[in-house]
């Protein structure tokens, strides 16, 4: 039996036995959305700050980035530009991860809180042997105490030679709070690995274009037995203690109202980056700088980050009684000790940052506002500073959120860019610090589903890989000017979501983007048999313009510039079938169903092909016992 044919009998033998698992009727179920709540670490000091479990049907197809190197679990190129130091603010980054978006992080993972049992679980089976596994599993100990599982698995064949993936991610976390109120705590795990196969592209792109081979595995690539692994590997450890007045909350517990809390955050994280090719091709490298290696290239980058942060923040306790009560303040240290091992690099520093925030706990009028800064006293990133202001403001009953922030940032370059030592490429640089400034804003009006904002930023001394992959700094301001809008439309049962990003860069040089990023989505939705079944049945588009894409380098894991030809203008369309029945979600896909209908120009990265017509079905099950 065919693998797909195989998954899909599977999932149709279960689905009747998972429709019906749940006690209660329908009602029941939504109305037990409150059973389960979730929030993230920044979130877990507000009480508001909860989640329910989202259990729409919107976009729930979309289940992964598309804009891939072709196959689920590669690399993802950006179509709107974020430098890694935007993302990871100041002190020390080694590189920027293109496999970022799959892992799981501090920042993204969620912390739940369930009145029962709570376990949620998502598989997709598509073409090519592709397969996607998701789970989560969350327990209340105790009322205040959860512990939580998150496991990821992405696995595919590809379509090509030479692009199987095999991805698994393992998160492990826990919260806590005191029945006092005194003491918090969260904890997480974490493992993220991906071991992929490495074709570095197919060896020409009129090999594609002019359609000379219908099996795409014929097709000729550049590198035969190359292969990367990533894995990271991680924890951390955030502990409060809050200060403040006692509430009787019965005759024997007391409860702590805090005024203030002090923190202190602990955390580790080893990565250890591998690049192995038994194969080199002739031509693909430029050089080979170790003799040893000629015949096969085995590079290894290992880094490992140990971090503590104690902060004192002084937050909002009900208690209003003008000016005193209404100014916040945080201080804070944090110490990084960092070490790097490359071929003859093995070197060990350390950064201590110091950081302090004001801010508004409390507002009468709905405007909130935020002034911070860090900076780096000490270390290898000596100097590095970062401010930002945020100022936001509710409108019509709340209900209008106008928001506008500014940033300037100045980070030392990435370890990767001043130093790197590897078979096939090298070099010893000490670049000027980059700057950033970025000032923009976004009006947020829930009633109409409208989102529109846009910022204006100005890169100094940017960093790049030049059209050698080598590692390059532009001397001077690129500026770079964004726009966005988010807009859903509602006729009767059709549905009309769309999201366009307009980005200009004046001097082009180094910063290479899309100008029109788009993605629409339209679809009939309705409620069927009498309500137990919804139902969604539509078509979704996602184009990018014209521009000199980046190339990717499998040596170095990242992309570099390229000005010989336009990729883009290109428009990808999905049609689908949404369907929900109690705690149920399924999903029936025909991804890039307009394949081989428009000519064969649909590549985002040079030389690496998207995916042509595949078939996929995903199921969604959750379940509270």
């Amino acid at each position: 039996m065919h693998p797909l044919l195989r998954h899909l009998v599977i999932i149709l033998f279960l689905t009747p036995s998972l429709l019906y698992a749940g006690n209660g009727d329908t009602a029941t179920f939504f109305k037990s959305k409150g059973i389960t709540h979730y929030f993230s670490s920044g979130g877990f000091e507000s009480a508001d700050s909860s989640l329910s479990i989202d259990n729409s049907l919107a976009g729930y197809q979309n289940y992964s980035d598309r804009n891939t190197l072709g196959n689920i679990g590669l690399p993802i190129a950006d179509l709107v530009y974020h430098p890694s130091q935007i993302s990871t603010g100041i002190g020390f980054n080694y590189w920027k991860n293109n496999y970022q978006n799959y892992f799981y992080t501090p920042q993204n993972l969620k912390y739940y809180n369930t009145r029962s049992p709570f376990t949620d679980l998502f598989y997709v089976a598509g073409s090519k042997k592709e397969s996607v596994f998701r789970l989560i599993f969350s327990y209340n100990i105790k009322k205040n105490w959860n512990t939580t599982v998150n496991f990821s698995r992405i696995r595919s064949e590809g379509l090509y030679k030479q692009t199987k993936t095999l991805n698994n991610f393992l998160a492990i976390s826990s919260n806590f709070k005191s029945n006092n109120n005194r003491y918090w705590l969260l904890t997480s795990i974490l493992f993220n690995g991906c071991k992929n196969a490495e074709n570095g592209g197919i060896k020409a792109d009129s090999d594609f274009v002019n359609g000379t081979s219908f099996d795409r595995k014929l097709i000729a690539i550049s590198l035969s037995s190359a292969k990367r692994s990533v894995i990271s590997k991680g924890a951390t450890v955030k502990q409060f203690i809050n200060f403040g007045s006692k509430t009787k909350i019965n005759d024997s517990l007391s409860s702590i109202v805090p005024s203030s809390h002090l923190s202190l955050t602990s955390s580790f994280i080893d990565e250890a980056l591998m690049y192995q090719d038994d194969a080199p091709a002739d031509g693909f490298y430029r050089n080979s700088y170790y003799p040893s290696d000629t015949l096969k290239t085995f590079d290894s980058t290992y880094t490992y980050k140990f971090a503590n942060q104690l902060e004192w923040k002084r937050v909002d306790n009900g208690i209003h009684r003008g000016l005193i009560d209404m100014f916040g303040i945080s201080l804070g240290v944090k110490d990084e000790i960092c070490k790097i091992k490359q071929r003859e690099i093995d070197t060990t520093f350390n950064n201590i940052l110091l950081s302090t925030s004001l801010y508004n706990t409390y507002s009468t009028n709905n405007f909130w506002w935020q002034l911070a800064g860090m900076y780096d006293a000490v270390g290898y990133n000596k100097g590095d500073y970062q401010t930002s202001i945020v100022l936001k403001k509710k409108l019509i009953d709340s209900a209008l959120i106008l928001t506008v922030a500014g940033n300037l940032q100045v980070n030392t370059p990435d370890f990767i860019y001043n130093r790197y030592l590897s078979n096939h490429f090298k070099w010893n640089n000490n670049y000027d610090k980059t700057q950033t400034l970025e000032v923009g804003g976004d009006i947020e009006w829930e009633k109409y589903k409208l989102k529109l904002g846009g910022d204006y930023k100005v890169f100094k001394n940017i960093l790049y890989f030049d059209n050698d992959a080598i590692a390059r700094q532009y001397i001077g301001q690129v500026p770079l000017f964004t726009v966005y809008l988010k807009k859903d439309f509602k006729l009767l049962n059709w549905h009309l979501n769309n999201s366009v990003i307009y980005q200009y860069v004046p001097d082009s040089m180094v910063i290479r983007v899309p100008q029109l990023v788009l993605n629409h989505s339209l679809y009939y939705e309705n409620d069927l048999l009498k309500g137990v079944l919804h139902l969604q049945i539509g078509a979704s588009l996602s184009y990018s313009s014209a521009y000199f894409a980046d190339v990717y380098m499998p040596a170095t894991g990242e992309f570099y510039l390229q000005s010989a030809q336009k990729y883009g203008d290109y428009p990808f369309i999905d049609v689908f079938l949404n369907a929900r029945i109690k705690s149920v979600r399924v999903f029936i896909k025909v991804d890039h169903v307009n394949s081989g209908l428009m000519g064969n120009n649909y590549m985002i990265t040079p030389r690496y092909p998207m995916n042509d017509r595949l078939f996929k079905i995903g199921i969604n099950w959750r379940f509270w016992d």
